[in-house]
């Protein structure tokens, strides 16, 4: 008998928002994503980091309002100051953006460990997401991805490759159909989840139109990835729609199973179903989606009662 798994935690759509932009932190809760990254890294000017450090753990409670779980993007070259600022209460993890080797995780994780304890956080309660943006990295993508018990996901910098491996004369980044595909590989025998959307030229990922959007999720997720980044909050609604399971998945699932249970009632190992041949492992993969749709309405529920119930603090 296939039997229900723990429930999951739902992270399709990851909105980006630069730390120092105080309006886009302000309106950040109304765009419906399952996770806020605040960034430090990528997305402020340097002469602007030490307002943006300063201010993060306001910011942290304003993004929270709408039911978002909160990140914070660093940079692994400034880490020590980047988490120092940013490891208060209500922080879910941080994403490292640019990471190029297991040491530079290992060096997060103790960090991370010293702040859990100074700051009365539960130990090992703050996830990290691996963003491999080099060609370095992504050559250690499954050393990095074991190097901490904290890794929860890795993801691929499609803007920062271009630069380690240039362009395609279609304007596809070289090799980026491969690197995508390796890096689910990489995630699963690592087991964490692998974080992105198949985009597609001439969209650049996170500036595509919200039907580019919808589109790119949803041939992610027929691949493997779980969710993904975006830096408009008119994407966050594409993206959770695309890694939703549809009704039509959903009740196929559910035919597929109660097939497959008749069979294996009647002493049968695979079962004939609809000209395909179901076994075991076709039926946890059909109980697997049948559980992820169940947990993205939990995950909505949850969105709005928190939204409905939870005022927007002052800045």
């Amino acid at each position: 008998m296939i039997h229900r798994g723990p429930l999951q935690k739902i992270r399709r759509s990851w909105l980006l928002v630069p730390a120092s932009n105080v309006e886009l932190v302000r309106t950040a809760h109304l765009s419906g994503a399952d996770v806020i990254v605040l960034d430090l890294a990528e997305l402020v000017p340097e002469a602007d980091k030490p307002l943006a450090r300063e201010t993060i753990e306001d910011s942290i409670q304003i993004v929270t309002a709408g039911g978002a779980e909160v990140f914070v993007q660093v940079d692994p070259e400034l880490i020590y100051a980047d988490l120092r600022a940013s490891v208060w209460p209500d922080l879910a993890g941080i994403v490292i953006s640019k990471i190029e080797s297991p040491q530079q995780m290992e060096e997060a994780h103790q960090l991370l460990k010293q702040l859990e304890e100074e700051r009365g956080l539960l130990p090992k309660s703050l996830e990290i997401v691996a963003a491999l943006e080099t060609a370095q990295g992504n050559h250690q993508g499954y050393e990095i991805a074991v190097a901490s018990p904290r890794v929860w996901g890795m993801t691929l910098g499609r803007a920062d490759l271009v630069m380690d491996l240039r362009s395609e004369p279609s304007g596809e980044i070289h090799l980026m159909q491969y690197l995508m595909q390796r890096l689910i590989t990489l995630s699963n025998a690592a087991g964490v989840v692998p974080l992105g959307a198949w985009w597609r030229d001439p969209d650049r990922g996170l500036l595509a139109k919200p039907e580019n959007t919808y589109t790119a999720g949803f041939r992610g997720r027929a691949i493997g990835f779980k969710g993904s980044m975006c830096i408009n909050a008119e994407q966050v609604g594409p993206l959770n729609q695309a890694f939703t399971p549809t009704d039509f998945e959903v009740s196929a699932a559910g035919s597929l199973l109660e097939a497959y249970r008749d069979g294996v009632s009647q002493g049968m190992a695979v079962v004939k179903w609809d000209e395909r041949l179901i076994d075991r492992g076709t039926a946890a993969q059909a109980q697997s989606l049948i559980d992820l749709g169940v947990n993205c309405t939990l995950r909505d529920e949850s969105k709005e009662a928190a939204f409905e119930g939870k005022p927007v603090p002052a800045p």
